[in-house]
Parts: C-alpha cells; sequence; structure tokens
C-alpha cells in the first residue's frame, strides 16, 4: 500500500489540479441479473483525492444463495488522473474469485518510460504504453468523458485498452438513441456497445443516460449463453440526482 502510494504521488507531480473533469465522484448500487433471475449487486465508487487524483472501484458480490455459496466475487480498483483532456491511469487492481481458483493482475504505469508493467497469475510482462492507452476500469470513465464531450451528437470511437497480457485496439460503437425505463424512471439514454473480440465474454453494451450527465444505467452482456443485465438502483452524490419515478411517457420524455 504505501508502495502504491509512493508511485502515485511521484507519477503525478507537476499535474493541472484545475483542469475540471467530465465527471465528479459518486457511488452507484446496481442489480445484476443473469437470465432474468437476480443474483447478485456490483457497488461503484469514485472519489477525487485533495491533490485532485481520483480513485474508482468496482466490486460485485453474490445475492442468490447458490451463487454465494461458490464464492464468486470480482473486485476492480484503480488510481487515476484526468490530463489534457483524457482519463489517464496510474495504477489497476483487478482480482476475481471462484470456486476452483483465484485469479489477479495488476498494472503500474511508467508513462514517462511510455511502458506498463503487468503482474499477473500467470507471468509478468512490460508492453509498450501508447499515449491515451487505458484499462478495462478507466475505460468506463473514459467513456463517460467521451460520450458527455460527443452530446448531443454520437459516434463511434477506438481506443488502445491494456489487457492482462496485450495491448489492444478496442471498439466503443454507438447503437443508437433510446429511451429506457428502471425502476419506474425513465431515462433518455444513448446506447454503446464495448467490442473487444469475438466471442469475448467481456463484450457488452451500455447505455449512458443523459439525466446523470452520460453515467451508465444499463450494461448488459452473455456469460454462458445467458443474458446477464446490470441495471442501476441507487446513487449518492452532490452532483448526481436520480430522477423522480414515472412511466416514460412523450411529456416525461420531453422535459
Amino acid at each position: 500500500m504505501l508502495l502504491s502510494w509512493i508511485a502515485i504521488s511521484t507519477s503525478t507531480a507537476g499535474a493541472s489540479l484545475a483542469e475540471p473533469a467530465p465527471f465528479s465522484p459518486y457511488r452507484a448500487e446496481y442489480t445484476v441479473a443473469r437470465g432474468g433471475s437476480d443474483i447478485g449487486l456490483l457497488e461503484a465508487e469514485l472519489t477525487r483525492r485533495e491533490d485532485g487524483l481520483w480513485h474508482y472501484s468496482i466490486e460485485s458480490r453474490a445475492t442468490a444463495f447458490f451463487v454465494r455459496m461458490l464464492g464468486i466475487s470480482t473486485t476492480e480498483t484503480g488510481w487515476m488522473e484526468w490530463r489534457n483532456g483524457q482519463v489517464r491511469p496510474l495504477t489497476y487492481h483487478n482480482v476475481s474469485s471462484g470456486p476452483r481458483r483465484s485469479r489477479f493482475w495488476q498494472n503500474r504505469y511508467d508513462w514517462p518510460e511510455a511502458a506498463v508493467e503487468i503482474s499477473a497469475w500467470d507471468g509478468d510482462y512490460r508492453p509498450e504504453l501508447p499515449t491515451g492507452a487505458v484499462d478495462p476500469l478507466a475505460l468506463r470513465l473514459e467513456a463517460i468523458a467521451r460520450v458527455s464531450n460527443m452530446a448531443p451528437e454520437f459516434s463511434s470511437f477506438e481506443v488502445d485498452v491494456v489487457e492482462r497480457d496485450e495491448l489492444e485496439r478496442q471498439q466503443y460503437n454507438f447503437i443508437g438513441l433510446e429511451t429506457i425505463e428502471i425502476d419506474g424512471r425513465c431515462y433518455r439514454t444513448a446506447k454503446f456497445e464495448r467490442f473487444r473480440k469475438p466471442d469475448s465474454g467481456r463484450n457488452y453494451q451500455v447505455w449512458h443516460a443523459r439525466e446523470l450527465d452520460w453515467l451508465p444505467v444499463r450494461i448488459a452482456h452473455v456469460d454462458d449463453g445467458k443474458p446477464i443485465e446490470i441495471e442501476l438502483a441507487a446513487l449518492e452524490s452532490d452532483a448526481y440526482s436520480l430522477p423522480p419515478r414515472q412511466a416514460c411517457t412523450e411529456e416525461a420524455q420531453q422535459e
């Protein structure tokens, strides 16, 4: 922990703290359903340190009895900064626990040397680091920033993503505008698809909501042939407020 703290502080010396980011601190809870049945919760929290660094964490935990018995959980955390109009990751940690084994991987970014040190359960790597590259967690914030900057005219984009053992050029494809209802609340959304590679379990569709400055309110993907749907259930923030509960009528969509 101390070494991580020193690495973060050193790597960001001289960073501009005045540059505003297109997102704000928040804490959100999402329900997770598989094949139409609730199986867990996902908690996302974004905080900002006094020196301008951002800490982002996403943790999933099971609520269904049979899933809890398997001990399945996933945690992603990372430190990052908003610099020159982009999310720049500084550290990334990923831990996945399952019934047979647990896996981990962590990144330490050396931006002056344009490289990233990756330590994982199956080996260590040090790929080159192009400008603008992100990891899977930082990609979520970068997507919010790009969608926010595009509004109201949206388009697809590509981004370099540091995966566990290689750098990948991934797509974030704009699908269209869609009005959806979640937990009795109406959201006007821009729908995108994160495409990693054919048949990847980490391809997903995501709905960014206009009412919440383009935070994601729904994420959907397929796991072992069954649909996984993640939907916003609760939100705490000084910057964002859930819209009132009302059906998606024409009047509600025009407000």
